[in-house]
């Protein structure tokens, strides 16, 4: 494994709490917007993969 980049590890995880916060956001206007639920539902999966994969890299430790 490489070893560990302090910037590269301070911008995933960065990047993984404000996709949270987002997360959450999608899914409150996919409660309250049903009209778009369709566009929040697809805007909630593609967010929750982003922060998965970043999730997992920082798991990980960093780039490969």
């Amino acid at each position: 494994m490489a070893p560990r980049d302090p910037n590269l590890e301070r911008m995933v995880d960065e990047l993984a709490n404000a996709l949270q916060a987002t997360v959450l956001l999608a899914e409150y206007l996919q409660l309250a917007a049903s009209a778009s639920a369709q566009d929040a539902t697809a805007l909630t999966r593609s967010l929750r993969r982003a922060t998965d994969a970043l999730q997992k890299l920082r798991a990980e430790g960093g780039a490969p």
